[in-house]
């Protein structure tokens, strides 16, 4: 019962940012029409924060970007994150890492405050945590008498890494110097998964009472598995 109730006021956490973040973007929206007052084109350099990056369920932390205009349609985005799980969405302990994304965007309509793209964004991600799994020693199957007595759950360090490849496409609104850039996409990630200090590293995986997708981020090995990308960020124009 606890954990249900951990787990609904996360989620209602959730839902409040993600409201917050759209209020935000109807306000730029509704506001850009009388705020414009100089042709923002002439600034090539934007510096953004992702407020959603925190609560992002596979890696949290603190994300910034810098983005490069190359011309009038074409501008080069590099973004930065320290992964770290403030407010407990990844159920680890200790987690900490990186991620480093590069991505360049192509502006195919351009109007005063507002800027419409696609991009192809590429990056990598390393982070480590301790984490538990549920484990049985080898050569017990379920005809044996000591099935349901033999599995434990282990506590260990847990390092994933990933490579990112995600096309996108997004929006960009500007109200004087500052810029509201929001975008959604599909792509794929690259997961590797190890563990170590296990009791028994021989002994193989088993299913936890947790989420399939926590089960599917624990279990060690390699695999390729979907993403779909929404950021909303909040920057400056110099």
């Amino acid at each position: 019962m606890k954990k249900i109730l951990n787990n609904f006021i996360k989620y209602n956490e959730m839902r409040k940012l993600f409201f917050l973040s759209f209020i935000l973007f109807l306000f730029s929206l509704c506001t850009c029409y009388t705020a414009f007052s100089q042709d923002l084109y002439e600034y090539k350099n934007q510096i953004k924060f992702s407020p959603i990056r925190m609560i992002n369920l596979l890696n949290p932390g603190f994300e910034l970007s810098y983005e490069r205009k190359n011309g009038r349609k074409f501008s080069t985005q590099i973004s930065v994150a320290y992964l770290v799980d403030c407010i407990q969405t990844t159920q680890h302990e200790k987690y900490s890492g990186y991620r480093i994304l590069l991505e360049e965007k192509l502006f195919h309509f351009n109007y005063k405050f507002f800027k419409q793209y696609v991009s192809l964004e590429t990056g990598y991600y390393a982070v480590n945590m301790i984490s538990s799994a549920n484990f049985m020693p080898k050569g017990i199957d379920r005809n044996d008498d000591l099935y349901f007595n033999s599995k434990y759950e282990d506590i260990f360090n847990m390092n994933r890494t990933g490579i990112i490849v995600n096309s996108k496409y997004g929006v960009q609104f500007l109200i004087k110097r500052l810029t509201f850039d929001t975008n959604i996409g599909f792509g794929i990630i690259i997961h590797n998964i190890t563990h170590s200090n296990r009791l028994n590293p021989d002994d193989k995986w088993m299913p936890s009472s947790h989420t399939f997708f926590y089960n599917l981020m624990v279990r060690e090995g390699k695999r390729l598995m979907p993403n779909f990308p929404f950021t909303f960020k909040v920057g400056y124009l110099f």
